[in-house]
């Protein structure tokens, strides 16, 4: 509801559609496009050339602007000297779980990672570490984290290469992102030992 106009339908669901199918859609990571209706601002575009609406993934606040036939620009946040912005709970969740990893042989060196799809995960991140590290620390990842080798690929496999040192060898992690933020490396299993998250990211080698 504007004081100035009126109501503003955003979909004709919540009304008539016999005038013509209309709505503001998202495209799942906060852009929006579409037409939204008001009985005195007329048709308002949420995606003109030029500009457009976002609403910010992680935090449900809007940006930018729409256009109105009859009342011109719509802004909906600003900084100003009186400050504003429009928010919603929308949020793009981050994918949940960890993906199943297996690596296999790629010749020579190579060893080729493929993993299972993540629901909602449109990227992957993989590092690495070394496994005599992670023996020693009793499981300590900040310590055995050595490398990001893959940093928001599309793909669901990579092939790496590398030789350990005699008598180590390497594990590898993989997690899933969106829009939305980075997932998770943790597995979720009982038999976990400590937070994986946290001491990847501790160990200033994890995917930025």
């Amino acid at each position: 509801w504007s004081e100035n106009a009126g109501w503003i339908s955003l979909s004709c669901t919540n009304r008539s559609c016999a005038g013509g199918s209309y709505g503001v859609r998202n495209d799942g990571c906060g852009t929006l496009a579409g037409y939204a209706w008001s009985e005195n601002a007329g048709w308002i575009n949420f995606a003109p050339t030029g500009a457009g609406v976002v609403i910010n993934p992680t935090t449900g606040i809007f940006s930018g602007r729409a256009w109105s036939e009859n009342a011109g620009w719509i802004t909906f946040s600003s900084t100003g000297p009186n400050p504003y912005q429009v928010a919603t709970g929308w949020r793009r969740a981050v994918p949940a779980g960890s993906p199943g990893l297996t690596a296999g042989k790629a010749g020579g060196t190579s060893v080729l990672l493929s993993w299972t799809a993540l629901p909602g995960a449109t990227l992957y991140d993989i590092v690495q570490g070394g496994l005599n590290a992670l023996r020693s620390t009793s499981g300590n990842f900040q310590s055995a984290t050595q490398a990001c080798i893959a940093n928001n690929t599309t793909a669901t496999s990579f092939t790496t290469s590398g030789t350990p040192s005699a008598g180590d060898g390497f594990w590898f992690l993989v997690r899933g992102e969106n829009c939305g933020g980075k997932g998770s490396y943790d597995s979720g299993a009982p038999r976990q030992v400590g937070l994986r998250d946290a001491e990847i990211s501790s160990s200033g080698h994890d995917c930025p």
